[in-house]
């Protein structure tokens, strides 16, 4: 019997996650079961739990690559450009029709009633403020912002920004105004 070489499984795990996050984008978390995902991929149910056990362990590797897109795009800053503006414009990725940011919401909601959709948001967001953090102290040691009295906190206030706009633009429709209020924002809260 061949082995199955690292590669491929990495391959077939980006093939889920990237399954999982239209089938979810279109259904819905709640809505969406694996055999919706596996339908997507033209595979067995079995085959998609041999690579995740559940929904919710989907939903954290789809955070995952989308956090890494993100800090991708933002590593461009650490040496130059509009450092509130480049934060500011990872919000389009969000509103760009890639990603259906009403999700979000939906998975606050049922976060109440499922441990693991909890535990996957918690996670979520732990790894959102350590990186961060870790993005904040190389802009602070490359001289791109002031030395930061509480790196936790001015990560956890970046964040809860971000968050607050992506909010007001889904809410209200109105883009560009929120957009200028968070580099208005950011500017004072960074320093800059």
């Amino acid at each position: 019997m061949p082995k199955v070489v690292p590669e491929y499984k990495a391959q077939a795990r980006a093939r889920i996650i990237a399954a999982a996050s239209r089938v979810f984008r279109r259904k819905g978390f709640r809505s969406a079961t694996m055999e919706d995902i596996a339908h997507e991929l033209g595979v067995s149910k079995g085959a998609l739990y041999l690579y995740f056990r559940t929904k919710a362990e989907l939903l954290v590797h789809i955070q995952d690559a989308s956090r890494e897109e993100i800090i991708a795009k933002w590593e461009k800053l650490i040496e130059d450009g509009d450092l509130a503006e480049g934060i500011a414009n990872s919000l389009a990725d969000i509103f760009s029709g890639d990603a259906d940011p009403a999700i979000w919401h939906e998975l606050v909601a049922e976060s109440s009633s499922d441990p693991e959709v909890r535990a996957a948001l918690v996670q979520d967001h732990r790894e959102d403020a350590k990186l961060m953090r870790k993005f904040l102290a190389r802009l602070e040691s490359r001289g791109r912002i002031p030395k930061m009295r509480d790196p936790v906190a001015l990560a956890e206030v970046v964040l809860t920004l971000l968050q607050g706009t992506a909010l007001q633009m889904m809410l209200t429709g109105r883009g560009v105004d929120a957009r200028r209020t968070l580099v208005r924002e950011l500017r004072l809260v960074l320093g800059l």
